[in-house]
């Protein structure tokens, strides 16, 4: 066995090991951990024993999680809304097995977002406070920031790809996942403090440089559209730092750039302008794939099942837009779904589409009453975990604009970081006001009424008349 492979085994082991004689989240941490690594992607791979490493140590994290107490003070899982539309979802990706146009495809998709429901769970129980919050999206960080190293060593020619591993090897989902990464790492860089700031800010050049190298234009734009979400939900303690490190950043990404990536991001012009002539060959499969989307949606409105999209696509659209199997040319070519939305429409009809929308409905809207709360007000770095969480989920959605990431596992990440952040600040400003520190799901709607009319009725932190003041 390589050293590599024998270190990899150990820190395995031993992170399994602390799940049950310290906390089940280093299980958490672990699994995370061996997301990003991945023994099966790297070369040390073959010297490594061939195990389920992310399925054992997610099945350790639940075993070590169902012995902890329930402290009562939160609404479990099941009473937050994301969870109740991902299970939802689930059921109906199941019956959805009945009629599937790729069963084979459709069934393990079942699965995966099975596997989602228990990841949820786990990261909803476990990342249960401010700290714990900020250490989850840390290791997320650290994950990218060790693809980015890789990222860096490895020979291009043209576009990366290659590194990531099992759903972000291909470009445009490795760029995306990285985006996610940035973007949370600069609001750590921005309100951390200690190991966690300097860890984050050291990680900002090679997340920065994948970008580059994976050359995907819709992780670009989605990096750009973020930007705009961090400069609206930002610290307003931080506001003259984070306009200093914004342009830092940019100076940054300027200097990493190089020709052969801003000559594929200026070809988004000629799509923005619907100019045929100087479109490449992907843009217009795209636009042309979204026609032929909404013509499938109308034969099948309860949806084709997983992969629909692919198996319908010869009936629908030109030959020239279709592509090979390099393993099986004799069969014909295929076009996939370029667009998460229409994935949901076409392949989980008309309840996937509204059971998927009505989760993005639930960011903007938790995202919104989250940063109201005197918690979140009063906390610059949690207020910025707020922050680096709603910019990341929107580099998923608008990436998801140009790309299918329907089964995206790090939108489950983000989704769980969200719901926990907003039941801990809850939690916390209920304390705050000397209400009783349980979550709003468990108390009766007339309590939970009254809690957040005093909630909302709390004076304005920095305020002649805040606790703060009062304090001093």
């Amino acid at each position: 066995m390589s050293p590599t492979a024998l270190a990899f085994v150990c820190a395995f082991v031993a992170g399994l090991v602390l799940a049950f004689v310290r906390h089940p989240r280093y299980g958490l941490y672990t699994y995370i951990a061996v997301f990003y690594i991945h023994p099966p992607s790297r070369w040390w791979g073959s010297f490594a024993p061939e195990m389920r490493w992310a399925l054992i140590a997610s099945i350790v994290t639940l075993i070590a999680t169902w012995r902890l107490k329930d402290d009562g003070q939160r609404p479990t899982w099941l009473k937050t809304t994301p969870a109740r539309i991902l299970l939802l979802m689930t059921a109906w990706i199941w019956i959805q097995n009945a009629w599937a146009l790729d069963s084979a495809e459709h069934l393990d998709l079942s699965v995966v977002f099975t596997k989602y429901v228990m990841l949820f769970y786990l990261i909803y129980r476990l990342v249960d406070t401010p700290r714990e919050a900020v250490n989850f999206l840390l290791v997320h960080v650290l994950g990218c920031f060790y693809l980015g190293w890789l990222a860096f060593n490895a020979p291009v020619s043209g576009r990366l790809e290659g590194v990531g591993g099992p759903g972000i090897n291909e470009a445009n989902a490795f760029a995306m996942q990285m985006a996610t990464a940035i973007v949370i790492g600069a609001m750590m860089v921005l309100s951390s403090r200690g190991a966690r700031r300097w860890v984050a800010f050291a990680s900002m050049p090679l997340l920065l440089n994948s970008i580059v190298l994976a050359g995907s234009r819709g992780a670009f734009v989605a990096i750009l559209c973020a930007g705009l979400v961090l400069a609206m939900l930002k610290p307003h303690a931080d506001r003259k730092l984070f306009y200093g490190l914004a342009g830092l950043a940019v100076v940054l990404f300027g200097m990493l750039a190089h020709d052969y990536f801003w000559e594929r991001m200026s070809s988004m012009k000629a799509a923005a302008q619907d100019d045929t002539a100087d479109m490449d060959n992907s843009a217009l499969s795209r636009i042309v794939m979204f026609e032929a989307q909404l013509r499938m949606a109308r034969s099948h409105p309860l949806g084709t099942g997983h992969r629909g999209t692919a198996v319908l696509s010869p009936a629908y659209l030109d030959e020239r837009f279709l592509l090979k199997d390099p393993d099986h040319p004799d069969l014909p070519g295929q076009r996939s779904s370029h667009n998460t939305f229409m994935t949901a429409l076409v392949e989980q009809g008309i309840p996937g589409l509204l059971m998927f929308t009505a989760i993005w409905v639930w960011c903007i809207v938790e995202v919104v009453r989250v940063r109201r709360l005197r918690a979140i007000r009063d906390n610059s770095e949690d207020a910025a975990m707020l922050a680096g969480v709603a910019g990341a989920l929107m580099v998923v959605f608008v990436a998801g604009m140009f790309v299918d990431y329907f089964k995206a596992e790090v939108q489950i990440w983000l989704l769980a970081a969200l719901a926990s952040i907003g039941t801990i600040a809850r939690r916390a400003t209920a304390q705050s006001s000397g209400a009783t520190p349980v979550g709003l799901g468990d108390m009766p709607r007339y309590g939970r009424e009254r809690l957040e009319t005093a909630v909302r009725g709390l004076p304005e932190y920095g305020s002649p008349h805040s606790g703060r003041q009062q304090n001093q």
